[in-house]
């Protein structure tokens, strides 16, 4: 790991070929606290009405092989685990926290995707690059909404992205993509071993930055696509939904998504391009966290490898390496999810109710068994529900029984 750290500022294979792109003001939008930076943005005026978008991606490839032990051991986990009390990367932490990431201020590699968009949000032209750029600044997503509610002059180019993105986003849902968003509930321990909530809202910076990592993932796909290359492609098959007047009869947020949700197909990875229907995307691939998810790290590798004409994976070789690496990400959200079982049950034990919410949708409709939307606490709750409920009922929900270290909970609803 002293041999890695060493390279950041030492020449490696492909640095030549690199675009310098450390004049622009790049900059990293993530949560407080978060120890991997795998993106930034950047926004470049180019001729009269004319915007280039680059989303900057850290480039951990270019220090490792696909026969280093690190990488490896990072396949074996294929992801980076997150759990209340603390997360485990995917890479040493030494590594990930380190030359791996952009960190700013320092010239650091990168994969840079970027879009020509004209005022009205028309893409002119894309592609991408491997780079060197320079963080000006690593910012949190309340740092930039606070930015876009002030729209303060000096922040020009960040009003400016946040408009495209909006644009970009409108021509997506154009496209057939869903709009899921909901407000979000995050466990974390306290001191004297309580419990506290989290409600994290879907924020206009958390839809700017989300929408930049969507059009990375389909400019790396139609790349991949045009070249006939195995790429870790992220698809998922159409799905029959309710009609746009079945939807509008419902409420906006949690209740309209649990219609839509009902209907979705699990998403899958495979190598060949395929359509992601819930994003709205003819041909997409996951590029923007090789840090955190090892199908990722694979998606540069290839990407790198035949932008320098050098040999790539075929398929075969590609799915050896996905079906560990998927293997891993499913066990390692396994854990998660146990983990948030566990605080949430922990959480209602210490709260004890009663609640107040809606009605969603049904689970199990012949054992009464119904899913309910709790607003102020962002959360969604199976319990046994009232006879003929229908979504948006107003309900109570009162804890029967609840035992977080046996994962035993049971609620009961009733009519508000």
């Amino acid at each position: 790991m002293q041999h890695l750290r060493s390279l950041a500022n030492r020449e490696c294979p492909g640095d030549d070929e690199r675009q310098d792109l450390t004049g622009l003001a790049s900059v990293s939008i993530d949560d407080a606290g978060a120890i991997e930076v795998d993106d930034a943005l950047a926004l470049e005026p180019r001729d009269t009405g004319v915007w280039r978008l680059w989303i900057h991606v850290a480039d951990p490839t270019a220090l490792l092989s696909l026969a280093n032990p690190l990488t490896l051991e990072a396949c074996r986990r294929g992801c980076s685990t997150y759990l209340s009390h603390g997360a485990t990367p995917m890479f040493p932490e030494s590594l990930a926290l380190g030359v791996f990431s952009l960190q700013p201020g320092q010239r650091c590699r990168a994969l840079s995707f970027r879009v020509d968009v004209d005022d009205a949000g028309h893409v002119l032209a894309e592609g991408w690059t491997p780079s060197w750029v320079r963080l000006s600044t690593a910012v949190t997503y309340n740092d930039v909404d606070d930015l876009l509610s002030m729209a303060p002059p000096e922040e020009d180019n960040l009003l400016e992205l946040h408009r495209i993105t909006r644009q970009l986003n409108q021509e997506r849902c154009a496209t057939g993509a869903l709009c899921l968003e909901q407000p979000e509930a995050r466990f974390r321990p306290v001191a004297g071993g309580g419990i506290a909530l989290d409600v994290l809202e879907p924020t206009p910076a958390r839809r700017m930055v989300a929408e930049c990592m969507v059009l990375a993932g389909q400019i790396a796909g139609r790349y991949g696509q045009r070249h006939g290359l195995p790429l870790p492609y992220r698809g998922q098959v159409a799905s029959n939904v309710p009609s746009s007047q079945e939807l509008a009869a419902l409420s906006p947020g949690a209740v309209r998504n649990g219609a839509l949700k009902a209907c979705l197909q699990r998403s899958s990875t495979g190598t060949r391009p395929q359509r992601h229907f819930a994003l709205g995307a003819a041909v997409y691939v996951q590029v923007t966290s090789p840090i955190r998810r090892f199908t990722d790290f694979l998606a540069h590798l290839q990407l790198r490898a035949h932008r320098r004409q050098e040999s790539v994976l075929t398929e075969p070789d590609l799915q050896h390496w996905l079906d560990q690496a998927l293997a891993g990400a499913q066990e390692a959200g396994q854990r998660a999810r146990q983990d948030r079982i566990y605080r949430l049950h922990s959480w209602l034990q210490q709260e004890r109710g009663p609640w107040t919410g809606c009605f969603v949708r049904w689970l199990r409709e012949s054992e009464g068994l119904g899913l309910a939307w709790c607003e102020d606490m962002a959360l969604e709750l199976a319990c046994n529900c009232p006879p003929r409920s229908r979504p948006d009922d107003p309900l109570v929900i009162s804890l029967l029984e609840v035992n977080p270290e046996r994962g035993l909970l049971r609620l009961k609803a009733q009519a508000a």
